[in-house]
């Protein structure tokens, strides 16, 4: 089983909507962004990020790739909050009319999630545990592939006899094998 990795996602840009910004003190470094508000609430969402936006009424492309349905993905976390641990990562999985569907909470830095089959789009909402302070630098994302590929030793040869050459291939004849 190998592991590939599709994306990092980093918090670059803050959009009307996407962040909690009611009493929050929110720093660009370049290591990452420093998210500082010790009077919120647990559950709240602090960042959204999306396989598909409205780019017309919101101005901004996707900041999530797109995922295969059916397939695994291994998601590794560079987070770190005080206290320690208070946060999660729930990822919401809707169908091609905006339905949920489904969805998955990573509580640790890394985890795996399955991308349902009527999967169409995704997001991923960082929300808070009972966190005061946060430094979000990124969030990986791992493909699993886990088929193994039979290579051949030889390839097969097409060789044609004299009689057996088409008239079409008779101006690259020398370039044919013939037997």
């Amino acid at each position: 089983m190998t592991m590939n990795l599709i994306h990092q996602i980093k918090w670059n840009h803050i959009y009307s909507g996407e962040a909690y910004l009611y009493g929050t003190e929110l720093r660009l470094t370049k290591e990452g962004v420093t998210f500082d508000n010790p009077r919120i609430a647990s559950g709240k969402r602090l960042v959204q990020f999306q396989s598909r936006t409205n780019y017309q009424g919101n101005r901004h492309s996707p900041s999530l790739p797109l995922l295969v349905p059916g397939q695994k993905y291994i998601v590794r976390t560079t987070i770190s909050s005080e206290p320690q641990g208070r946060f999660f990562l729930e990822f919401n999985y809707f169908n091609r009319q905006g339905e949920k569907i489904a969805f998955d909470i990573l509580r640790d830095q890394e985890g795996e999630i399955d991308y349902p089959e009527e999967a169409f789009t995704y997001t991923i909402t960082l929300r808070s545990a009972g966190c005061a302070s946060l430094v979000f630098e990124e969030i990986s994302i791992y493909s699993l592939n886990t088929s193994n590929s039979v290579k051949l030793s030889n390839p097969s040869e097409k060789r044609y006899t004299e009689k057996q050459l088409p008239d079409e291939l008779q101006l690259v004849k020398n370039l044919i094998k013939i037997i």
